[in-house]
């Protein structure tokens, strides 16, 4: 296998993914860390959780993507959401080296390289700041980095560098109490975007404007992650079951949204992108 992502709407050919075995039971777990505090309010059921995410890989391999899985550390509760372990971008994956904001996250990345069976070249570690991959967007061209709770505008310029003369990185202000941008925004075929409008500057809106039709989301949506979806190919978007209104948004352009229930993931703040790490699109 080839790392090679350069949009987010090519046909989806290999995927990195961690089934859940290893989150805690929600009854009589406590997290205090801010991070977690921050973002989780309600309960979850671990069983649930890893029957949904079973029936989600099942349906990208029937998409014919293959799905190459890292095993589930008991060490490592929230590997399942691999987004946040790393990214590619044209052919490297790119991986914040450093102690992490959650610190129980932190050697999830030595797991992604024991299963994944690339040169040690294909991995860049990202040191003078943060960043994380559900704030990363690649677009024709260009990469939209989200500076947010999870990533810095340091973490971002490091990117930027290392992808000079490839791609322009495009930083997004986001504030610290926004996780992620792909829980605001995400591109879909076509030059269309899913968002949540009032995350974003003004400035920023307009650049985004500039390049993309969008699609608004309101500020329910955005809270359950309704801009979170998943694109397979140019014409396939798998959108939670629970945001009708997102789905119908999604038809009305042609695309087609297959409905998949994620709730439980959706519960501890991730959903399709969240737990999925793209490797090559064709």
């Amino acid at each position: 296998m080839q790392l090679n992502i350069r949009s987010e709407s090519g046909p989806l050919t290999d995927l990195c993914v961690c089934r859940g075995d290893s989150i805690p039971e929600a009854e009589g777990y406590e997290n205090d860390h801010p991070e977690f505090a921050k973002y989780v309010h309600t309960g979850w059921d671990r069983d649930l959780f890893v029957r949904q995410q079973d029936r989600f890989f099942a349906e990208m391999e029937a998409r014919g993507v293959r799905l190459h899985h890292v095993p589930a550390d008991p060490a490592l509760p929230w590997q399942t959401y691999t987004r946040d372990t790393g990214f590619v971008v044209g052919g490297r994956l790119f991986h914040y080296e450093g102690e992490r904001r959650l610190p129980e996250r932190t050697g999830e990345i030595d797991r992604v390289k024991q299963a994944l069976d690339l040169p040690a070249g294909a991995f860049v570690p990202i040191t003078d700041g943060t960043i994380e991959g559900g704030d990363v967007l690649v677009g024709e061209g260009e990469v939209w980095v989200g500076i947010s709770a999870r990533t810095s505008a340091a973490g971002a310029a490091e990117l930027a560098r290392h992808l000079a003369g490839e791609v322009e990185v495009r930083p997004l202000q986001l504030g610290e109490q926004v996780m992620h941008l792909d829980t605001r925004m995400t591109i879909l075929p076509g030059r269309r975007a899913l968002i949540h409008t009032p995350t974003f500057a003004p400035d920023d809106l307009a650049r985004l404007a500039e390049r993309f039709t969008l699609i608004p989301v309101t500020d329910a949506e955005a809270e359950s992650l309704g801009p979170n979806v998943f694109v397979v190919d140019p014409e396939t978007v798998i959108v939670h079951e629970g945001h009708a209104r997102i789905a119908d948004e999604i038809a009305a352009t042609g695309l087609t949204p297959v409905r998949v229930d994620y709730s439980e993931p959706v519960a501890l703040r991730g959903s399709f992108r969240c737990s999925t790490m793209p490797l090559a699109r064709g």
